[in-house]
């Protein structure tokens, strides 16, 4: 069986250090235990608005985990996708102040694979082996989630043993600690790594910090002995739950370790608390007897208590004349000097102190820092004199014999024996007592007081003013319902007529837009009316006709690329020969040849620093090479130029001007386009036998190419911005921005545009999972949408047919 890893965090949110922050997530996928995926997130905003919004793309994210059943890279390539829908359609909701960006770092577990997922700005430091490396998302899959120019997650496996663990933090933490400070914080022992971290970031506004290890190693069981040396010590894991230190070793149980809690004052209040304890207590008073015979005569019970029976009540009368005359009795034994006790118990007591009452407030802690309460003196035993039984007798029998007849009658209805007497006496009359206000003398009409007068008037006001609204409101809401309806109607119906009329597509859709937002308004206010389903009707066809989705003849899959390499294949350029489909890996980096005769797939470039072979930035086909064969040509990072051909990889002579910085590169012929984005330039170079040894020639300078990242040469140039924006620049260097005029959604970060004929333009938008079609004017014709498009990649078309890679598939396309 699997075993779980040990995980641990923090956070610091708005200054405010947390155990568990709301950018970082644990989550655990469906399946048995052996076989179930462990997935940690941690998310950071890039924009004012994006630290508070990544905590919902951390739950959208952990939410579409249940219903992935796929391989780990797969699954992660779905949890970025959904990140990335999330963050767009909160911005496209939004307004720009509110519009958000984020950088994810996912790391995910199946039995004994481990892939780390990167996307934007984020951070990782991986140990293994004892080795710790820090790990971050290179160029281009360093653009923030959101912004539409990150071509996905970049992918690393991770091999993971006993005894490695991997830190996932947001990228502040980065300027405040260097690499290799942080590489060696996350070799310490696991118990030391996050508050080592905590206490250099602690200072930070916003900060997350995950831990995630797998226990094995021998140092780190001998600490984990070392700090649960001490007895019945709680151990906290991730999920919340606790155990004692004497519950299995430390290695069998999830890891939390404390970061907050740390009280250096502890011992001092140990001390305290002994030194108050030690102390002698003050001593208790002793009460003398007849304050503990009072005490003792209050709590008892009153006996005439109401709800008891009647027959009892007499009993207890009875028994009180008994008990006089014996005190009667026995006081005149006594004498009359001598001193009659008080009321109550007291004068049963012998005189001996009474025993000091436990205080219960000395068994708690707390409470016994204060000192015993002193009882307060009980009332002073002073003499007097008690009321004679004869004395109450004789106040008795100089009333009259039976009492008054209302007396004998209540005592008669309360079942007490005649001369018992009378709790309640009827009182003759209520003179000297409160009087009304002369309500009581109000008329009376079948036993119910009448209302006042202004109150009858005002509840017939009410009842006019109810039955009038019921009358004239109705009507009137009606009238106003029916004049918005109409009104709705009427202004959909011009909207239409607009444009039917109006030439330029971006103004038929927004008129066409707005009728159906006016249309759908008076669906709201009435329904089923055939004049407003024609005009619904005729609205939602123009806009369909507009839309022009088609979907290509075929699409027939070459290849799968999926288990290719230790990596998964994430290409940022793509060309196509006569026989191979090539590939630029940016993940890796290196460059893959697909053979279209068998889709067999092999790499013809890799970076090699021996070899002087940099990292490969863009590629290009060239048929027309004076060598007799078709290359495919490589730009490295270091300004080389390579050429693959006949199953060889050869070095090219190139001349770069001093400074140049490559973009990219197109062939036209046989001539070499360079783009220098930076440098706002587009050089040209001639092919001699040996590659491009001459000066280049510099065609086109302009501050249009500052954001361009593709580039495509055939009669024009063309480019396409990060943004979304298309060039095309004519003779003169004259500048056209294609208005991409009635097209449904704008593009986001297309790819290289492609020529389909001399009069249109493909181009891939990624985004949203579409080919589109633009006239070279700049306005739109068509766009094709099949379920095999999703998660494109790449595209090219050679020839007349187009390839496409998407869902790591290298796909062929028939218009």
């Amino acid at each position: 069986m699997t075993e779980p890893l040990q995980v641990g965090q923090f956070a610091i949110v708005d200054h405010e250090p947390v155990d568990r922050g709301p950018n970082a997530g644990t989550f655990h996928g469906r399946g048995p235990a052996d076989d179930r995926v462990e997935l940690f997130i941690v998310a950071e905003g890039t924009t004012p608005a994006g630290e508070a919004f990544a905590g919902h793309v951390v739950s959208a994210m952990g939410q579409a985990l249940a219903g992935l059943d796929m391989s780990l890279t797969g699954i992660l390539r779905r949890l970025f996708a959904e990140a990335e829908r999330v963050v767009l359609d909160w911005n496209r909701k939004s307004i720009a102040q509110h519009r958000v960006a984020l950088g994810i770092s996912c790391l995910a577990r199946r039995g004994g694979q481990v892939v780390l997922g990167q996307a934007g700005p984020a951070a990782a430091v991986a140990v293994h082996g004892g080795r710790s490396e820090v790990l971050r998302p290179e160029p281009p899959f360093d653009q923030p989630i959101g912004s539409g120019r990150g071509p996905g997650p970049l992918l690393r496996r991770l091999a993971f043993e006993p005894g490695d663990r991997v830190v996932l933090l947001s990228t502040p933490a980065l300027a405040e600690v260097e690499d290799e400070v942080l590489r060696g914080i996350a070799g310490l022992p696991l118990e030391e790594i996050l508050p080592d971290l905590y206490r250099r970031v602690q200072h930070l506004r916003h900060e997350t910090v995950l831990l995630a290890a797998l226990p094995g190693r021998r140092e780190d069981r001998s600490a984990a002995d070392t700090a649960g040396s001490g007895a019945g010590e709680a151990v906290i894991d991730a999920t919340g739950e606790a155990s004692g230190a004497g519950e299995g070793s430390r290695d069998d149980r999830l890891y939390q370790p404390s970061l907050f809690v740390e009280d250096d004052h502890q011992d001092e209040l140990v001390r305290a608390r002994r030194a108050l304890e030690a102390a002698a207590p003050r001593p208790i008073p002793v009460r003398n007897d007849a304050a503990a015979a009072e005490d003792e005569a209050a709590e008892v019970p009153l006996a005439l208590a109401a709800g008891e029976r009647r027959a009892r009540l007499a009993r207890v009368v009875a028994e009180s004349r008994d008990r006089a005359d014996r005190a009667r009795a026995a006081l005149g034994e006594a004498g009359a000097a001598a001193v009659r006790p008080t009321w109550g118990n007291a004068a049963a007591t012998a005189g001996t102190p009474p025993a000091p009452r436990r205080n219960p407030r000395a068994q708690s802690f707390t409470r016994s820092l204060a000192p015993p309460e002193t009882p307060k003196p009980g009332p002073s035993a002073e003499a007097r004199d008690l009321p004679l039984v004869d004395e109450l007798a004789a106040e008795r029998r100089a009333r009259p014999a039976g009492g008054t007849v209302s007396e004998q009658s209540v005592a008669r209805e309360a079942g007490f024996a005649p001369g018992s007497g009378t709790l309640v006496r009827v009182r003759s009359s209520m003179d000297g007592r409160w009087r009304g206000s002369g309500s009581l003398d109000r008329a009376r009409l079948g036993g119910y007081t009448l209302p006042p007068t202004w109150a009858v008037i005002m509840a017939g006001l009410a009842v006019l003013l109810v039955l009038v609204g019921i009358m004239t409101v109705p009507s009137m809401l009606e009238a106003d319902r029916g004049a918005e309806y109409s009104n709705l109607l009427n202004g959909a119906a011009q909207k239409l007529a607009v444009a039917r009329v109006v030439e330029d597509p971006a103004q038929r859709r927004t008129a066409l837009v707005e009728a159906q937002a006016l249309l759908l308004k008076a669906r709201e206010l009435q329904t089923g009316d055939p004049q407003a389903e024609t005009l619904f009707n005729e609205v939602a066809g123009a806009l369909n006709e507009m839309d022009r989705v088609r979907e290509p003849a075929a699409v027939e899959t070459i290849t799968s690329l999926e288990r290719f390499g230790e990596r998964p294949v994430a290409p940022s350029r793509m060309a196509a020969g006569p026989d191979y489909v090539y590939l630029l890996d940016a993940a890796t980096p290196q460059v893959i040849a697909v053979s279209l005769a068998d889709g067999s797939a092999r790499t013809v470039y890799a970076e090699d620093a021996g070899a002087k072979r940099g990292r490969p930035i863009a590629i290009a086909q060239l048929d027309a090479n004076d060598r007799g064969v078709p290359a495919l040509l490589i730009m490295d990072h270091e300004n080389r130029l390579w050429a693959w051909e006949n199953g060889q990889l050869t070095a090219l002579a190139f001349n770069p001007p001093s400074g140049l910085a490559v973009t990219d590169i197109a062939v036209r012929g046989r001539d070499l386009y360079v783009l220098d984005a930076p440098h706002k330039a587009v050089y040209r170079y001639a092919q001699e036998r040996d590659g491009f040894p001459n000066p280049p020639v510099k065609v086109l300078e302009t501050g249009d190419l500052a954001n361009a990242r593709r580039l495509f040469v055939d009669t024009e140039i063309l480019t396409a911005d990060a943004d979304g924006t298309l060039h095309r620049f004519i003779g003169g260097g004259v500048a056209l921005t294609l208005s991409q005029a009635g097209i449904d959604r704008k593009l986001v970060a297309p790819e290289t545009p492609q020529a389909l004929s001399d009069s249109e333009v493909a181009v891939l938008d990624p985004a949203n999972n579409r080919v589109v079609v633009f006239l070279r004017d700049g306005a739109f014709e068509r766009q094709y949408r099949h379920p095999d498009f999703a998660g494109a990649r790449a595209f090219t078309v050679r020839g007349g047919e187009a390839y496409i890679l998407s869902g790591s598939a290298l796909r062929r396309i028939t218009w």
